[in-house]
């Protein structure tokens, strides 16, 4: 009877000894695979994210907010995510490893001229991915483009792509959208013509400002943390203007997330 009572005490006490070293440890990252190590990051993209390097002003946020990630990029100046699809070099480099998270840049006009397009290219690699490597695949993010810096147009242009990217998150389960676009627009309705300007290089490629703002932006969505939290800023913008960009970058993730909920 006593080494019944012992075997059980002895049980119980296993059982809460793996219980406490499995549990989750609070201050954990929820966002961070602990057994990862690092996330690796690949982007397909233009000349929309090879502008002032955007990866690199992504990669010196994470290494100053003491994440571990690393973004490289494939990019072919003017080309389709179509393109990339069909191109050896791209579609050898994506399907290389199982990526955590792959960008998706869209070439600037084609997703509200072509919803369609955008739709069925977003979608042939979000099955290649799957199909490759199953639970492994990775997170497919696909930035929103902007409209062009003309302020005739803009605010329809704008419209256009937020319709074709809504239909694109709502109806590719597992794919999300990083908003840039949206900030843009945010900034041309509530700045002035001159700040809005600014987030521009020529008619459609964005400046560096507008640059970090969208390396704050997919900061934020992968990392799950108000863009707000980010200290860093390059060197090629001002203090004033970082702070600018991260607040609206805030804004802009906000907006999405509602607009998400009630998209048709």
């Amino acid at each position: 009877m006593k080494t019944t009572k012992r075997k059980f005490i002895l049980i119980c006490a296993l059982t809460l000894c793996f219980g406490l070293l499995s549990a989750k440890d609070p201050t954990q990252n929820p966002t961070q695979n602990p057994t990862q190590g690092r996330y690796e990051i690949l982007s397909l993209n233009n000349s929309l994210i090879d502008y002032n390097n955007q990866p690199e002003i992504f990669n010196e946020i994470v290494r100053n907010q003491g994440k571990d990630a690393q973004w490289v990029s494939r990019t072919q100046f003017g080309r389709t995510l179509l393109f990339h699809y069909n191109n050896a070099v791209s579609y050898e480099t994506a399907m290389s490893r199982p990526w955590d998270y792959v960008i998706l840049q869209e070439q600037s006009a084609l997703p509200r001229n072509h919803p369609e397009v955008l739709m069925q290219s977003v979608e042939l690699w979000w099955r290649a991915f799957n199909s490759k490597f199953g639970q492994d695949a990775p997170q497919v993010i696909v930035p929103m483009n902007w409209g062009y810096s003309d302020s005739e147009v803009f605010a329809d242009q704008s419209r256009q792509l937020t319709r074709s990217y809504l239909d694109l998150e709502r109806d590719l389960t597992g794919v999300k959208v990083c908003p840039v676009g949206l900030a843009y627009e945010i900034v041309f309705n509530d700045c002035s013509k001159e700040e809005w300007l600014s987030l521009y290089t020529d008619n459609r490629h964005p400046s560096p400002k507008a640059s970090y703002l969208a390396a704050c932006m997919e900061y934020a969505l992968i990392f799950n943390e108000n863009p707000e939290t980010i200290s860093y800023y390059p060197d090629t913008i001002t203090a004033k203007d970082a702070k600018q960009m991260r607040e609206v970058a805030s804004k802009a993730i906000e907006k999405w997330n509602k607009d998400k909920m009630i998209s048709r």
